[in-house]
């Protein structure tokens, strides 16, 4: 890799020129460290950034900056610290983002304790003595993973907690969750509760009586309450309290990927008319409520933009119910060996409307397709809808796409359909898949090699609260994919460094269409970025994860700093 000095380029558009003149000067000039721009094939940098009005008017040598210098301009050295552009997450659940900050964190090791059922019962004890139970009513907790575990834990499990407050936990993938005793009795679920279309109550062995676990949409409609605040107050407090852990992770554009209802974006619109939002929020509705979408269209309004509209076509590959054209090797207990996960939409007629609408409208549309059938379907729809509308590059997203087929990925491409992926699997389920579908197909997850090989771009994502919303995690897992145990998972789906930055910078920013706004640094756009304590296409590939963010700038405004 270029060293610093080396590999300084001058910003091509208006270089060494500013956009305002001379007088006051820019309101911030900021140098004294490497400032990555993301611009170009290759890591490139620029000694210097100028921002006025929130926006970049200089990109360039110092000398050059300096020029620009008035008597309003403030000074900001990085202290040897690397900037770059500020981080976008492509996909996440920001809504939910409180539910993680607040409750407990149950994430296996290195995010979180829970490694064990013993501890994962210590933390929710820990946070059962917490004032902010009171928030919903519930002692929950965020993350859980049986894989790590050995098994989901059970009601038994969760009333060593307690007996008489309601305890629910949700699993890492967010499709399944487990309640206490009195979380069932709350929920209304009893031995008479029939398993919901798409949806699974666990019972006991050799009874019909609910031992706890939910899969899928008995999950969905039980489980959202215990993570949801009672009181408009609580509501504000999970959200200032989402907005910190997004900040602290160099975040400035978020995004709810799946506004469930009207209600859930009326209640973000007051969010945003209250100035609550200092960072960007983009968000997707549920394909079957999209009646806000007309109203608000595709610009922001108080820092929130609904862009879209979300479809879900399976569930996760971790938990098994992503839909796949061959069984899983191990299939859940209680389920036959031919067992290939659970469609979410089995009409494809529905899935064809919704894109339809989505293309008639002009929204984006994301789509959740993990499993290979599932991915199937959505190519089928898609290809339906542009038989007679023509492809529209990147107006339909893929999320996640955990099982993506290598014959697949030229249909993508042929279809006009952007990539977000999750290779953050390979670190946490890489083992597990192992077991689950096999070595070969688990070196195949998030292909996001072949997906560059086929002259696509991509994002990756956290999916956050499923994990936490680290950035540099995902680009680690991304640019070295090494299990739990240190396995590599396909070695040949590895992507640079650089190319791991792309993905949640300028390659991010695209996929919202926003990329002639932000995800670089570069005259004219606006000054939205970060500053990290180590240059991760400098850094030994497997120490990315280890770099911290030091402070989130917003529109040429810090809007997060690491405290001492």
């Amino acid at each position: 890799m270029r060293n610093f000095k080396t590999a300084l380029i001058v910003s091509t558009l208006l270089a060494g020129q500013a956009m305002a003149a001379p007088g006051p000067g820019p309101d911030l000039i900021i140098d004294g460290g490497p400032i990555l721009t993301m611009e170009g094939a290759e890591p490139a940098y620029v000694e210097t950034v100028a921002v006025e009005k929130g926006r970049i008017v200089y990109a360039g040598n110092r000398a050059g900056a300096m020029k620009l210098k008035g008597t309003s301009t403030r000074l900001k050295s990085l202290g040897g610290k690397t900037m770059m552009p500020g981080f976008i997450d492509s996909h996440q659940h920001f809504m939910q983002l409180g539910a993680q900050a607040v409750g407990a964190n149950l994430l296996p090791s290195p995010d979180g304790k829970a490694d064990t059922i013993d501890t994962l019962v210590d933390e929710l004890k820990v946070f059962a003595k917490s004032p902010d139970v009171a928030q919903t009513g519930w002692i929950y907790g965020m993350g859980y993973d049986d894989s790590v575990l050995g098994r989901h834990p059970t009601k038994a499990d969760l009333d060593r907690v307690s007996t008489t407050v309601p305890v629910a936990i949700i699993h890492i993938s967010g499709h399944f969750s487990v309640m206490n005793s009195a979380g069932l009795v709350k929920a209304g679920i009893t031995a008479a509760s029939k398993d919901p279309v798409g949806g699974t109550i666990g019972r006991m062995p050799g009874s019909s009586e609910p031992d706890g676990y939910l899969a899928e949409t008995a999950h969905f409609v039980a489980a959202l309450p215990a993570i949801t605040p009672i009181s408009p107050a609580g509501k504000d407090y999970f959200v200032k309290r989402a907005l910190e852990l997004a900040k602290s992770f160099g975040q400035t554009t978020v995004n709810e990927g799946r506004v469930f209802d009207a209600a859930t974006a009326k209640s973000m619109e007051s969010l945003a008319e209250r100035g609550m939002f200092d960072i960007d929020v983009i968000g997707f509705a549920d394909y079957l409520d999209t009646s806000e979408l007309p109203v608000w269209g595709q610009k922001y309004r108080s820092r929130l933009r609904f862009a879209g509209s979300k479809i879900t076509l399976d569930g996760s590959p971790q938990g098994r119910t992503a839909w796949r054209t061959t069984p899983y090797l191990i299939p859940p207990d209680g389920l036959p060996a031919n067992y290939k996960g659970i469609p979410s939409i089995p009409d494809t007629a529905i899935v064809t409307a919704a894109i339809a609408k989505a293309y008639d409208n002009k929204w984006l549309v994301k789509i959740h397709a993990n499993g290979d059938a599932a991915i199937d379907q959505l190519l089928d729809a898609v290809g339906q809808v542009t038989a007679t509308r023509g492809v529209k590059q990147g107006q339909v997203i893929l999320i996640h796409g955990q099982f993506l087929r290598p014959d697949q990925i030229p249909r993508l491409k042929a279809l006009g359909i952007f990539p977000s992926m999750f290779p953050m699997h390979t670190f946490y389920w890489g083992d597990w898949y192992t077991k689950i579908v096999g070595p070969d197909k688990a070196a195949q997850i998030s292909p996001m090699r072949s997906i560059l090989n086929a002259g696509m771009i991509a994002s990756s994502h956290t999916d956050a609260p499923v994990a936490l919303p680290d950035l540099m995690q995902v680009s680690w897992a991304t640019v070295n994919r090494t299990s739990r145990s240190g396995k590599v998972m396909g070695s040949n789906e590895r992507v640079t460094a650089f190319e791991a930055m792309k993905m949640i910078t300028i390659w991010s920013a695209d996929q919202f269409r926003e990329g002639d706004q932000k995800g670089s640094i570069k005259v004219g756009k606006l000054a939205d970025l970060v500053v990290l304590s180590a240059n991760p296409v400098a850094i030994d590939p497997k120490l990315i994860n280890t770099i911290k963010v030091m402070e989130t700038i917003k529109d040429g405004r810090t809007v997060w700093i690491r405290k001492p």
